[in-house]
This record gives structure tokens, sequence and C-alpha cells, in this order.
């Protein structure tokens, strides 16, 4: 579930995945200011953890928009919805009623789809333009000072000492720390 121990280096690195999937380990890292095999180990682990589900790819609009259409639909049996290739992506909004997006070769697919004997289609709706808006990946993260335990939103001040990492709220707690 999310909400585990993600931190800032889990937060950028999602971030940078999510614009490109294809970058290296070695191009992460140097973003990342962390060496290749931490990148890796957070790669895998957000793999595990089942945060990072896929890597994919974005089309152009104009391939992205071909043949999309939106149908609103009921049915008793919604298991069915898996066995027709063009359904991409099934949405719940009632007890029996779905949004289904279809993304379709054939024209002549959308009747063959809407009339299926198993659900009653409500409406068809074409996808005439499609604008993404982008959104940083952010989640609130509460932060405990490793020196005097003060709780803290924003950005923490992260020291590296022995193979450890050690979160500061402020510059006074880092020195007293490096003290000890």
């Amino acid at each position: 579930m999310i909400g585990m121990n993600l931190d800032e280096f889990d937060l950028k690195l999602i971030n940078i995945l999510k614009e490109n999937s294809r970058i290296s380990i070695s191009e992460l890292s140097k973003m990342l200011n962390l060496s290749r095999q931490t990148v890796k180990s957070r790669l895998e682990r957000l793999d595990k953890e089942g945060i990072i589900k896929k890597y994919t790819i974005k089309l152009s609009d104009e391939l992205e928009n071909r043949g999309t259409v939106f149908i609103i639909a009921e049915t008793h049996v919604p298991e069915r919805f898996e066995e027709v290739e063009e359904i991409v992506e099934v949405n719940r909004i009632s007890d029996k009623r779905y949004i289904l997006k279809l993304a379709v070769s054939e024209i002549g697919r959308i009747a063959e789809i809407s009339n299926a004997d198993w659900m009653e289609t409500i409406e068809i709706i074409p996808v005439l333009e499609t604008k993404e808006i982008e959104r940083p990946f952010n989640i609130k993260i509460t932060f405990r000072c490793d020196y005097c335990g003060k709780e803290m939103d924003d950005k923490p001040i992260v020291y590296r000492h022995h193979n450890r990492v050690y979160v500061l709220c402020c510059r006074t707690c880092l020195d007293e720390f490096k003290r000890i």
C-alpha cells in the first residue's frame, strides 16, 4: 500500500520515470546523485512492493486517439469485459454501470461490441481530442529529525555517514549530529 517508506529520492525517481521510463540506471544515478547500485536497489524495491506496476510508452496524440471511444454500459457480468480485446480500461460508476474505454482499429467493431447480448449500451462517446495534464507525483511525507526528534513536512537535510542515511531538520542539528 502506498504510504510505505517512500522518501524524497523515491518520489524523484518515480517522477523521472513517468517522463521517460527508458532512462538508464546510469542517467538516473547522475540525476539523483546516488550510486548505480542504490538506484537499482530502489527500482527493484518499488517494483517488488507494487508501487511501479509497469514501464510503458506514451504515443503521439494523433496515434493515441485513433479509434478511441467511451461506452457507458450496464451489465451483470463485468468479467466478460476481459474477453473483448478492444476494451483497454473499465471504470465501475455504480452497482452495474460502467464506463469502458475502447481502442478500435475498425469502426464496425464499436457496433459489434456495443450490441453484445451480455451488456446494455447506454451511450457511445467518440474521443475527438485528448489533452494530458502533467502533474508531479507528490505524497506528503513527514520526516523526524534524527538528532532532536522534531517532525517536519518540508525538505530535510540528508546526511550520509558509514553507509547510513540520517534525516535532520536544520543546520544546527546537522552540526551537532556530526559531533557525536
